[in-house]
């Protein structure tokens, strides 16, 4: 063939046959690929997947045309318009509709009515109501993209180079103009010259602007991601410079004015792999109880409200934290050196002192600043490794003192009080391990684990808990403005919706007047871990998102009345504005103000970069676990439905902490009838069922835009850990009423932010299979 690349040659290959859908392995043989070209090949068929060159199904894939914008008339601008940030996360998954995301609400709207938005930029949205009743929104402009620039992969179509995005959000795909020498198979960066128009029907189009390197490369990958969402790798030569001129030595009039605890014995409990210590811990034993000292580094003295470094601080939001890769909002010398809680090297803290009796009841409390000099440096895993010995601070052969051990067991004891305190004022915790990753020597992921909960973890959690509690409660009485942790109640169609689908279950919420203690009954009944793995997460989904606001609102999970984040403030921006308004307010060592509308931004900023974050941080495990699968494909494994949508059922692999997709058209013949509500799917003739909680044997069967499964055959590869014909409701243990009785009690309507319903309109949904 003339042409060589993967790209060219399966669209030759559709072309000489007609277009007939073929397998994975026919396009294999077909094209006789080498071992290293079928690596090529599962990128090159995801990427033509995601930018709808190609469709699947049945395990086989087919040809298809470019997307052709539907011409609606154009709609006449209302003077009542909505900013907000255009969600197209449903879009991505192939449904007809999109969110725009505002701080007040979420608004349901049609693909018809996105006004060729993308995926996070700002837009000016009408609200609208259908049939009177459901609100919906229409978009009426675009206000500022959220990119000119784009991660992705290029593909020559028919001569024709075109481009897809990483991001599966970016729903489109791009007309190439200049490819600057890139090559199919290498990750570049499109800067977007035209963003087309569906009212033309015309496709956006943009140059290449830089290569990246090879596409599965993991460093490329993540870079890629960091230019997805523009985020800074590095510092401008002034913040730098202002750096640089920090000295790292405390001049002895500092010390003076703080209260000097060098001698208290002191210690920091970290990630094995970190640098910057921006929290230590001490512990006394008292007559009455204990003595907590809470110390936090002081970077608001080095960052002066306004300053250069501050300013850029402002501007990041927070830390990135990815796999193998930090991008800091300090400058190096700030976060890894001056201010970062070192061993036996003096430094400047605020410190929160708590006095608790021996039930883990607060006595009394007060803030200060501080020098100190940390004693030792600890990682969870040493400290978890102690716990688990049990033995006595004289048994212990260790590189730990015997006051490093006694003032560990110490610390455990009250943070086992205060474990059980939180618990019993409501505190919810939900069982969601996050994914770790190993490597090898060139950098790529071989091997995924689940990173636990452990009690050295808890232990930090509770003291960091006492010190955020403490600084919000104080700065809400004295400060005229702060910024807070805020999570509201949860919706109450959401709740609602919830205990719909766990009644299908064999499960029943019981409604107190605490919403709390309602849900936190729940996630206890749960009578197994599959039940856990799997509505552990449904539950969360049922809660709105914590974020940072002026609003004094309390803290649902947490089961707070006042909350703000105090113990970070070398990573995150509201622990650094909350601890100049701590200067300012409550040790009064500051004169340094912040105007009411600085501080809302703050925590628009706060939360709004938090988000960036979460979306940058998932993008590279769902980019990580597809490589580290592209290999596994034949490879049979067991799992449990998680999940379920139109498209199919979600399955977690128990072998590797990896979620795979398992289509519909891979259940079987007949009608397969699809209840949104109880999350399962059914067979019209036989009446075999897939739902939540079914252990699986299945087969990995492809890798591209997502990692694809088949059921394994044999009377045990399908089986049902919750059947509803042989279930026996049992009697409800705790009083209260099953249900929703009491929807003021439960919820205060005012804290309420409704979200459209994004179920269908219908029950089920129907989807047939030739037999």
């Amino acid at each position: 063939m003339k042409n060589n690349t993967i790209s060219q040659r399966l669209l030759d290959l559709f072309a000489q046959n007609s277009n007939i859908p073929l397998s994975y392995n026919e396009i294999n043989n077909a094209l006789q690929l080498s071992k290293k070209e079928k690596i090529l090949l599962s990128d090159t068929l995801s990427t033509m997947l995601q930018s709808n060159m190609l469709s699947k199904e049945r395990k086989k894939y087919r040809l298809t045309k470019a997307p052709k914008s539907s011409l609606p008339s154009p709609i006449p601008m209302s003077s009542k318009l909505i900013e907000g940030i255009f969600d197209a996360t449903p879009l991505s998954r192939n449904f007809s509709y999109a969110f725009v995301r505002t701080p007040d609400k979420d608004y349901f709207v049609g693909a018809e009515d996105t006004f060729n938005a993308y995926h996070n930029d700002v837009v000016a949205l009408e609200a609208k109501l259908r049939r009177g009743k459901q609100e919906y929104g229409v978009i009426r402009k675009i206000i500022k993209r959220s990119s000119e620039q784009l991660a992705g992969d290029i593909l020559k179509v028919k001569n024709k180079w075109t481009f897809v995005c990483s991001n599966p959000k970016i729903h489109n795909w791009f007309e190439v103009s200049d490819i600057a020498g890139a090559k199919e198979g290498e990750k570049v960066i499109l800067t977007v010259t035209n963003w087309g128009s569906p009212l033309l029907g015309k496709l956006p189009v943009g140059k290449i602007t830089e290569i990246l390197g090879k596409s599965g490369d993991p460093q490329v990958e993540l870079l890629a991601v960091i230019r997805q969402y523009n985020l800074p790798l590095e510092f401008p030569s002034d913040v730098t410079d202002a750096a640089n001129q920090l000295s790292e030595v405390i001049p002895e009039t500092e010390i003076k004015n703080r209260h000097d605890l060098r001698s208290l014995f002191t210690f920091t409990i970290d990630p094995a792999s970190a640098k910057d210590f921006d929290d230590a811990i001490s512990i006394e034993v008292t007559p009455q109880g204990w003595r907590l000292y809470v110390h936090i580094a002081d970077v608001a003295h080095y960052l002066p409200v306004g300053g250069t470094i501050f300013t850029e601080a402002a501007k990041r939001g927070n830390s990135f934290y990815f796999p193998k890769k930090v991008i800091p909002m300090l400058p190096e010398r700030l976060s890894n050196h001056i201010c970062s809680l070192r061993p036996m090297e003096d430094k400047l803290c605020m410190t929160v002192e708590t006095e608790f009796n021996r039930k883990g009841r607060t006595l009394s409390q007060r803030i200060y600043e501080s020098v100190i000099c940390s004693d030792f440096r600890l990682a969870y895993e040493e400290v978890d490794e102690l716990f688990a010995s049990s033995q006595t601070a004289q048994q212990v052969k260790s590189d730990f003192s015997p006051a490093l051990v006694t003032a560990l067991y110490e610390s455990r004891e009250l943070s086992r009080l205060l474990t059980a305190r939180r618990m019993a004022a409501g505190y919810i915790f939900f069982d969601l391990p996050e994914i770790e990753y190993q490597y090898d020597t060139e950098g790529f992921v071989h091997r995924l684990t689940l990173a636990e909960e452990t009690e050295s973890h808890k232990l930090i959690e509770n003291f960091m808990l006492i010190a955020n509690e403490f600084t919000a409660e104080k700065l809400s009485l004295l400060s005229p403005t702060s910024m807070y942790r805020i999570h509201e109640d949860p919706d109450f169609n959401k709740l609602e919706r919830l205990i719909e689908t766990i009644s299908f279950y064999g499960l029943s919420c019981v409604m107190h007047e605490n919403l709390n203690k309602s849900l936190q009954y729940l996630l206890s009944s749960f009578p197994s871990p599959e039940y856990h793995k799997v509505f552990d997460r449904i539950v969360l989904r049922s809660m709105k998102k914590a974020r940072y606001s002026i609003e004094h609102i309390s803290h649902f999970g947490l089961a707070l009345q006042n909350y703000t984040h105090f113990t970070s403030p070398i990573r995150r921006l509201c622990d650094l504005v909350v601890h100049h308004l701590c200067k300012m307010y409550l040790t009064k060592t500051s004169k340094q103000k912040f105007s009411h509308e600085q501080v809302k931004l703050y925590a628009q900023i706060a939360s709004d970069q938090e988000i960036q974050a979460d979306q940058a941080e998932r993008d590279i495990e769902r980019v990580y676990s597809k490589t580290f699968m592209k290999d596994k494909i034949g490879e049979n494994f067991t799992g449990i439905v998680v999940g379920t949508s139109s498209s199919g059922v979600l399955v977690r692999l128990n072998e590797i902490p990896v979620t795979a997709m398992m289509k519909h058209g891979e259940f079987g013949t007949g009608t397969w009838d699809y209840f949104d509500k109880e999350m399962r799917y059914v067979n019209r003739s036989s009446g075999v069922y897939y739902q939540l909680m079914d252990c699986l044997k299945v087969k990995i069967i492809a890798v591209d835009d997502d990692v694809y499964l088949e059921p394994q055959k044999g009377n045990d590869a399908h089986e049902h850990v919750f059947d509803r014909d042989k279930y026996k409701p049992s009697a409800v243990a705790p009083t209260g009423k099953p249900g929703f009785h009491n929807r003021a009690k439960a919820i205060d309507a005012k804290s309420q932010h409704k979200k459209h319903d994004r179920r269908s309109g219908n029950a089920t949904k129907h989807i047939k299979r030739k037999k």
